[in-house]
């Protein structure tokens, strides 16, 4: 005899009626069971659809072997009302029959944890039915700390294999001490650019570190749930991902080029965009140096609610002793000038303005008047004056990094620095002068330049004369046509900003970067 709960199938099927899924279990025929649900499928396709009446209501109707339990999986198309049509109709095919067992609900097993949507921020993921004895995905490292005082809300594995996501909740309060945590137990982190998780950063005040530990690794997340400004939130999360194959080390970063005297300068510059451009190539420098002194500083600091009304005085008096020696003056200019480049790479097509409204103050410099507003009501003057120099270096310093890295990989590149010197001496320069003799991988590159007709060595005919290498005609065309191609961003980007300005603001970044604290 047939067991079933006619009303709670048809609550189930209306319910769930896009994806119904009716197993028979214990049945003792279970070929008859299967061929009468397959009857069943076949008379459920018939329901016609109410508003194409030629067509089959059903958008899929099957019966399925699925763990060896017959399943007689049905789509409605939203189409609730014909429910109860549909469970009597497969009930009516079994009874016929005389097939035994019990027709249910296959329902998915309960997950090993408090489902949260506020939690559920990655694409491509599949959730977790079971976890290990330690209540964890099966791949996170043995020991691995499990945040203290909260709940476990989501378990889920990437559908590639590839990566493992936990994320706990706690109510009332951060869980920002677990990144010490996770220091503790021997993980690298590291800060992850606001840009890369932007549509989160507003509403949730989300931060993110990657985590290296020897050859593994993955990210950390801390936010809080979904919340307009204004509103306090409620509830905390920590999301940790963790990929299950090592991943290769990423390289490490370029060190800033940093106290460039002015001889020095002129010896690098030439290679990028030629000696009148120094002015501009050490400003470009400095930004990027004090720029690094304030993403350390930075990256360092406890995530913090930006919801939270005295947020902007907590984050000023852990950056302000960066700018400690310099005047008002100064940043001001430094402000202005950094602002300038955004404009004029914006003007220019070079970027896409960041969401930043520009505005002259009564001296005809540069400010933000959203970042002046944003933090008004909670710093004084002169506060207020360094956050928005702070936020200046920083917006130009993202927007100008291609320029930037630019530059630091030609002066990096012992090969374009030869190129580069070359370019202003017709008649060559001793090989000797531009390569040390046991520098065997550059000798290899000039090599390589040579049979690629960028370079030539001349051998003078005075016995013990040294050897020159000059550019060839090909060679001077390219070297000039990139040095002018740069020199034109350049000039570009500083656009509408006097010497003195570049000078100033110039010192001040390099003042900043020399304000960095020692790690």
């Amino acid at each position: 005899m047939l067991r079933y709960d006619e009303a709670d199938l048809t609550a189930y099927v209306t319910e769930h009626c896009s994806g119904v899924a009716l197993a028979l279990q214990g049945t003792t025929d279970q070929a008859a069971g299967v061929a009468a649900l397959r009857r069943a499928a076949r008379a459920v396709s018939r329901i016609p659809h109410p508003d194409e009446p030629e067509d089959p209501l059903p958008s899929w109707c099957t019966v399925l072997m699925e763990d060896a339990v017959p399943v007689f999986r049905l789509d409605l198309k939203d189409e609730s009302q014909y429910a109860e049509q549909a469970v009597r109709i497969i009930l009516d095919e079994l009874d016929a029959a005389g097939i035994d067992g019990r027709l249910e609900p296959r329902r998915p097993p309960r997950p090993p944890f408090d489902y949260d949507a506020q939690a559920d921020i990655f694409s491509g993921m599949a959730r977790l039915l079971e976890l290990d004895a330690r209540g964890l995905p099966p791949h996170f490292p043995v020991g691995f700390p499990v945040p203290q005082d909260a709940v476990l809300v989501l378990a889920e594995e990437a559908r590639d294999g590839t990566r493992e996501h936990a994320a706990w909740r706690r109510a009332g309060r951060p869980l920002t001490e677990y990144l010490e945590r996770l220091r503790a137990f021997g993980c690298d982190l590291a800060a992850v650019p606001a840009a890369e998780i932007a549509e989160y950063v507003d509403k949730t005040c989300m931060v993110r570190y990657s985590l290296r530990r020897g050859g593994a690794g993955g990210s950390v997340s801390l936010y809080h749930d979904w919340h307009e400004h204004g509103q306090s939130p409620s509830d905390w999360y920590v999301s940790v991902v963790w990929h299950t194959e090592p991943q290769k080390a990423s390289p490490p970063p370029v060190a800033a080029v940093r106290g460039l005297d002015q001889v020095t300068a002129c010896e690098l510059v030439p290679a990028f965009a030629g000696p009148e451009h120094v002015i501009r190539c050490e400003t470009l420098l400095a930004i990027n140096a004090a720029s690094l002194a304030v993403t350390t500083v930075h990256s360092a600091l406890p995530a913090r609610c930006h919801h939270d009304q005295t947020s902007p005085l907590w984050q000023h008096r852990q950056l302000a002793p960066l700018l400690r020696g310099l005047d008002a003056d100064q940043m001001t200019v430094t402000r202005h000038v950094c602002l300038t480049t955004i404009s004029n790479w914006a003007y220019h097509g070079m970027a896409r303005l960041p969401r930043l409204s520009l505005a002259l103050d009564d001296a005809g410099h540069l400010h933000a008047p959203e970042v002046r507003q944003g933090v008004a009501s909670t710093l004084q003057p002169e506060q207020t004056l360094e956050t928005e120099t702070l936020h200046a270096l920083q917006t130009a310093a993202i927007t100008l990094d291609p320029l930037i890295q630019d530059l630091r990989t030609t002066i990096a590149d012992p090969l374009t620095q030869i190129l580069g010197q070359l370019s202003g001496h017709e008649d060559g320069r001793p090989l000797s002068d531009l390569v040390h003799g046991s520098d065997v991988k550059l000798l290899e590159r000039v090599t390589e330049a040579e049979h690629a007709g960028i370079l030539q060595r001349v051998t003078g005919d005075v016995p013990g004369a040294a050897t020159l290498v000059r550019l060839t005609r090909a060679g001077t065309h390219q070297v000039n046509l990139v040095m002018r191609q740069r020199a034109g961003r350049l000039l570009r980007t500083f656009a509408d900003v006097s010497p003195e300005q570049l000078t100033e603001a110039r010192d001040a970044c390099w003042h900043i970067a020399s304000n960095r604290p020692t790690p």
